[in-house]
């Protein structure tokens, strides 16, 4: 949901992913209203994604240290656990790189 464009620019760079890695899987976190809409354009990437709904972003001049207390139920924290749980076996993001690594 990150970045300077959000998921107007990562739904895409997905679908150029896909087309590298066939066979591949994408949870993608974040407010499913922009996503959903976004994904149908890309039917293949649709058919290999799950959308897993917040609604809380960290933005990218929230302070690392302000993301790692308040973030507990943002996309980026969802996408660490998925990772943590063997959900996920990487994270890629588009937002705020200080805020991932303190997390």
């Amino acid at each position: 949901m990150g970045g300077d464009f959000g998921p107007e620019v990562v739904i895409p760079a997905a679908a150029l992913a896909l087309a590298e890695l066939p066979g591949a899987q994408f949870l993608i976190f974040g407010d499913e209203r922009r996503i959903q809409p976004l994904l149908m354009k890309y039917p293949a990437l649709a058919a290999c994604s799950t959308v897993r709904h917040t609604e809380k972003m960290i933005g990218n001049d929230e302070k690392p240290s302000q993301a790692l207390r308040s973030g507990k139920d943002s996309s980026m924290r969802l996408a660490i656990e998925a990772v943590k749980n063997g959900d996920a076996d990487s994270i890629v993001s588009g937002g705020n790189t200080g805020a991932l690594m303190a997390m």
